[in-house]
């Protein structure tokens, strides 16, 4: 379980520091001249929200791995780790750029409340689905192990994306975001099939 964990952690801080997940809320929050406290207040709730969604999917996923488990108990040790690295495998040979809907600066949006559910539903809608064969694969540990890595997933991304947040705004150069996002999906793929290996050999 600890290379679960572990690699939630890797694909949260991965997530966070690609740019369409933090560099909107910054473009607008310059815009529309927020302060400090109202940025961070909306970085939070579409934050939770992003979390939220990809958490409720994974919860759903840990509960099919449940079910497999149960079904297939002689099976599981081989199962769950050759689907990490069927997973591993297919991130890594697509590396096609991470697609969120982005918000433009120049959107006809005047309310603040107006750019929340904005940024709210866009951020519940685009669940970080490269975590989501973890939550698949830990179903076989129990729902115990499911909500802990859905709480580790949720305290990591919403700090890292917070902090990108406010150091951008605070006018902090981001370096290396860039190899970030064009390369996401190679170093998500590495990941997953790192952890499929170790999980074969120590089950």
């Amino acid at each position: 379980m600890d290379s679960y964990i572990t690699a939630t952690i890797l694909l949260a801080i991965v997530h966070a520091l690609i740019p369409n997940h933090w560099l909107p809320l910054v473009a607008i929050a310059k815009t529309e001249k927020w302060s400090r406290k109202e940025l961070l207040i909306v970085t939070f709730i579409a934050s939770l929200a992003h979390v939220t969604g990809t958490v409720l999917l994974g919860l759903i996923l840990g509960w099919i791995g449940t079910t497999l488990a149960q079904t297939y108990t002689d099976y599981l040790p081989i199962i769950a780790p050759i689907l990490l690295i069927v997973f591993g495998l297919i991130y890594f040979s697509v590396n096609f750029r991470h697609q969120h809907t982005s918000a433009s600066a120049e959107k006809p949006v005047k309310s603040k409340g107006r750019w929340i559910i904005f940024f709210v539903l866009i951020m519940f809608i685009s669940p970080c689905l490269e975590v989501e064969s973890l939550f698949l694969a830990a179903g076989a540990r129990g729902l115990d192990n499911i909500l802990r890595l859905g709480a580790i997933y949720a305290q990591v991304s919403i700090t890292g994306i917070v902090t990108l947040v406010l150091l951008a705004f605070a006018g902090v150069r981001m370096i290396h975001t860039e190899f970030i996002e064009h390369y996401e999906k190679r170093i998500t793929g590495i990941v997953l099939i790192a952890v499929g290996i170790i999980t074969f050999f120590f089950h």
